[in-house]
């Protein structure tokens, strides 16, 4: 017992300039490569490619664009929050060089924290400069 099979399949007709030929390929053949790009030939054994459309193209290049100015963007925050760290640490070392200088005009000594009432004489002594 044999079976019966039926398929529709819509054919889109195609002309290429270069040969002149006229001829069909089924639909869904023709929109994948289109999609895909990629390359076939016609009847007469002619290369044919799809381009990419101009709307396909300037989709493209607006992901692109679209794409830097994330990027961008990121730099962007990336820059003030390293600006920020270093406004916060030059604050921090500046109360620190303050505190110490109050500290020393107090006569504390800032190396080995004693109070000294002539501190001058005990850093000549105890703690000389190198050289």
């Amino acid at each position: 017992m044999g079976y019966a099979l039926a398929r529709t399949v819509t054919l889109t007709d195609m002309e290429y300039g270069e040969c002149g030929i006229v001829f069909a390929v089924p639909e869904d053949w023709r929109a994948e490569k289109q999609r895909s790009g990629k390359g076939w030939y016609c009847p007469n054994g002619h290369s044919r490619v799809y381009k990419e459309s101009d709307a396909a193209r300037y989709k493209r290049m607006l992901d692109e664009a679209n794409a830097n100015n994330t990027k961008l963007a990121q730099s962007v925050r990336e820059a003030q929050e390293a600006e920020q760290r270093a406004v916060d640490e030059r604050k921090r070392v500046e109360r620190e060089a303050k505190r110490i200088k109050r500290r020393i005009q107090g006569g504390v000594c800032p190396c080995c924290n004693r109070t000294f009432i002539n501190l001058g004489r005990h850093m000549k002594t105890k703690h000389p400069a190198p050289a």
